[in-house]
């Protein structure tokens, strides 16, 4: 099916200057789609990045998704196409919840797209990488195909399909999808109407079922939560603070016969409980590190009643899961990597670049003035002559420690100066969680340096 419909007499020009595209809005875009090839994380060649879609045509308006494709060869990521090609929209939807990028209040749609994909032959086609048009877009008319609607749909569908009802994180998810699918029928909406891609697209997902199954699984979720409170509210609070000493003192002394990682995951969680609440991130990592006690223990409730407030089913919020703690340190490097860097802070030995060259060898950093920007999650060294750092865009804290010993827990969307002009930034995940915590309580217990 081919459809046709007049257009605007010219390209966006938040993007174009007439056919060419502004540099700054190149350069930017490029910078994001090398982000997004790192968040991948597969070992292929980047092929292209190209701009296609509402805005690499004439059928934009100022709501219009930027669709940004990386191209890659999927046959050289793996041979089995239907894994291949479920990766990466799982990677898109993990990407879309997490990093929500706009310009100009246009949503940033990023996607791997394979190189053997065959495109409609009307459709525009702007190549970055090579700064010239693939397929110049035409001001008369614009023609779309069932193809152009299909690669709308087909990561909605992606995300929709995966959701579970037993994900912590699937309100965010679902909310991230309504407010796009909203935002998708608008923008399609305001340029052609009924029959713009956009729109036709939304179409093909609710007379599939896609949007039922969203509500319906978003009822579920608030059923068994009035329902899990209502239990709670039902239980016998009595018998259970009689039975808590027991299961706490049995706790406890499992608790002192693992390892510091397990001992620290404990502290984190009763920091929850006192109110410092835990990211979705570091709940997993707490539950990994965990999952072995509540195990061994064979616990299946478990009551603490701090100041009368009670905690139960912790085995059930505890429960194991197919997370693994990434990590590219061995714990002998960890615990010398947190040690070099203590004594830094304190004043006590500054590190000398032989010793910062170590840091970035065993911590697998990246020296890239970019910092997280390129390399989101990974531990970076900026180098800057003027000590300033944006956190603009970047989706996590950040723990940055100059070169003179200043430290500084830098939070998304704030700018930060510090005096030197080099900064190690350890990104506050689960991967560094342990390290982040022992640095920053040397800090408030004796370091003349950190903020």
């Amino acid at each position: 099916m081919i459809i046709e419909y007049e257009s605007q007499h010219e390209l966006n020009p938040s993007l174009w200057l007439g056919h060419e595209l502004r540099p700054k809005v190149r350069i930017g875009l490029i910078k994001i789609a090398k982000a997004f090839y790192d968040f991948l994380e597969v070992d292929v060649d980047i092929l292209d990045v190209i701009l296609i879609g509402s805005n690499a045509n004439y059928n934009w308006t100022r709501w219009s998704d930027i669709d940004l494709h990386v191209v890659i060869n999927y046959m050289n990521v793996g041979d089995n196409m239907h894994i291949v090609s479920n990766y990466m929209h799982a990677k898109k939807s993990v990407w879309n919840v997490n990093y929500p990028l706009q310009y100009q209040g246009m949503n940033i749609e990023l996607y791997a797209q394979d190189s053997n994909q065959e495109l409609h032959s009307s459709v525009g086609i702007f190549s970055l990488m090579h700064n010239k048009w693939l397929n110049q877009p035409n001001a008369e008319q614009i023609s779309i195909d069932d193809a152009a609607i299909q690669n709308k749909t087909e990561p909605y569908e992606f995300e929709i399909d995966s959701l579970k009802d037993t994900d912590p994180q699937a309100d965010k998810k679902i909310a991230s999808i309504k407010q796009r699918l909203r935002h998708l029928r608008q923008t399609g909406l305001d340029t052609e109407g009924e029959y713009s891609i956009e729109n036709m697209a939304y179409k093909h997902l609710r007379n599939h079922g896609y949007l039922e199954r969203l509500k319906q699984l978003e009822q579920k979720i608030k059923r068994g939560r009035l329902s899990l409170e209502h239990a709670v509210n039902e239980l016998d609070v009595p018998a259970m603070a009689n039975n808590a000493k027991d299961q706490v003192k049995k706790f406890v002394g499992a608790i002192k016969t693992e390892t510091s990682e397990t001992k620290q995951a404990m502290t984190m969680l009763l920091q929850h409980l006192n109110g410092d609440k835990l990211t979705p991130e570091q709940w997993k990592w707490v539950r990994n590190q965990m999952k072995d006690v509540i195990k061994l223990l064979g616990l299946t409730t478990m009551a603490i009643a701090p100041g009368g407030a009670l905690v139960a089913m912790l085995a059930k919020v505890l429960k194991a899961d197919k997370y693994m703690l990434p990590s590219s340190m061995q714990p002998d490097d960890h615990k010398e990597i947190t040690e070099e860097l203590i004594m830094h802070i304190t004043g006590k030995k500054k590190l000398e670049k032989s010793g910062w060259d170590n840091i970035i060898k065993k911590t697998s950093a990246v020296v890239d003035p970019m910092g997280q920007w390129n390399h989101p999650g990974k531990c970076t060294m900026i180098q800057t002559p003027y000590g300033g750092i944006t956190m603009r865009n970047v989706p996590h804290p950040v723990l940055g420690i100059d070169d003179t010993g200043h430290m500084l827990m830098m939070q998304p969307e704030h700018d930060y100066k510090f005096p030197g002009q080099d900064v190690f930034e350890i990104p506050h995940t689960a991967q560094y969680q342990t390290m982040i915590m022992q640095l920053t309580n040397t800090a408030n217990n004796g370091s003349i340096y950190a903020k």
